[in-house]
């Protein structure tokens, strides 16, 4: 029972880790525009890079974890999180931010994979309550480095703020290597080529990228519309962005609604998501919370439904877990080019508020794509077997 719940509580901090310095990064890009002179399009590319570097590494996870065995794995990556979030403060500047960024989002996502294959090999007869730790820890990683980093940052600096979220990472890294159970098992393997062939996990990683193309240019540069506001207000503003939201999303667990087969679910979230970005498009700064509480309900309204797509368009748990990696890389592959194109709009006119032209058509995107999930799944393989 202690080492059970040792384990879980390892699984909530990897977890935590894994999201916390990640959202750490878009409310520090203001200072490190700053302080080290770089363009709009350039800061922009930083988040970019990060949501590339997600996409790319998420089929390699589930790839290398077959091969190194899923606890190991983990271990390495926990390690490279620490090392490469300290990278980010070493000169030259420039180079690091973008090599530190992009490794430590490597890390980040070849460690994914393995530890969904660790949460069921550890915990057969508590996968639910395994899953939901470690989606809790995901979630309170996000509301944290996104809502504690510009106080850190005004405080100490954003060099030094890194350096906290690292310190953080390896006391997590060392609790894991020490106490997890050791297990060399390989994780199932990826039955790549048939899944690439089906059409339906494309409708659903198109799912999936447009709201990351929304949400992650939102994230981006809603900071530089809050320039020279204090940094508790930027701070509660990613609260309305990444936490509140959150809250009449969790009734979802308690109530019989099939929403990820609902085409009125996708409308109404893509209808927000659209509204918030249009206001901050418009420059509405007075409303910014409401707005982009609007964007952040509607995205991760968008975003756990698509997470639920692969499971009930597979037959097995192995195609299952090769459609959410496809869906993930694709996601995350194509979702870069929203802060990119942000930052080159904001180049070519000088208004920040044009940022949001991309998370206005990719909302309106959202919202057709998934409308189209009830016909998709109406074809699906579990549907067929029912």
């Amino acid at each position: 029972m202690r080492r059970t719940v040792i384990s879980l509580g390892l699984v909530w901090l990897t977890a935590f880790n894994l999201r916390v310095i990640l959202f750490a990064i878009p409310p520090s890009l203001p200072a490190i525009r700053s302080d080290l002179g770089l363009s709009f399009s350039a800061t922009g590319s930083i988040t970019s890079l990060a949501v590339l570097t997600m996409g790319v590494a998420s089929i390699p996870g589930a790839l290398l974890a077959t091969r190194y065995g899923a606890r190991r794995l983990v271990s390495l990556c926990a390690a490279g999180l620490v090392i490469f979030t300290v990278s980010i403060t070493l000169p030259p500047g420039v180079f690091w931010v973008f090599a530190g960024s992009s490794l430590l989002t490597l890390s980040i996502a070849l460690a994914q994979p393995p530890l969904a294959v660790l949460i069921r090999r550890w915990f057969p007869t508590a996968i639910t309550r395994a899953s939901n730790l470690y989606g809790n820890g995901l979630l309170m990683g996000n509301v944290l480095g996104a809502s504690l980093s510009p106080y850190i940052s005004r405080a100490i600096g954003w060099r030094a703020m890194f350096i906290v979220w690292a310190a953080i990472a390896a006391v997590g890294a060392l609790l894991w290597v020490r106490f997890t159970p050791r297990d060399r098992t390989a994780a199932p393997p990826a039955h790549l080529a048939a899944v690439l062939r089906d059409p339906r996990v494309w409708q659903v990683a198109a799912l999936f990228t447009f709201q990351n193309l929304v949400y992650y240019t939102v994230a981006t540069w809603v900071p530089f519309l809050l320039v020279g506001r204090s940094a508790g207000y930027v701070a509660t503003t990613f609260l309305f962005l990444n936490f509140f939201p959150i809250v009449p999303l969790f009734a979802l667990s308690f109530v019989r609604w099939p929403y990820a087969l609902s085409t009125p679910f996708y409308v109404v979230a893509g209808a927000l998501a659209v509204t918030g970005s249009l206001g901050l498009l418009l420059g509405l700064t007075d409303f910014v919370q409401p707005l982009v509480f609007m964007v952040g309900l509607g995205t991760a309204a968008a975003f756990v439904a698509s997470i639920a797509l692969p499971p009930l368009i597979a037959r097995d748990e192995s195609e299952a877990s090769t459609y959410s990696a496809v869906m993930y890389t694709a996601g995350y592959l194509l979702a870069f080019v929203g802060p990119l194109s942000a930052g080159m709009l904001v180049d070519a006119t000088g208004s920040v508020a044009l940022a949001f032209w991309p998370p206005v058509a990719g909302a309106v995107l959202m919202a057709v794509v998934g409308s189209l999930a009830p016909r998709l799944l109406s074809r699906s393989r579990v549907a067929v077997a029912k």
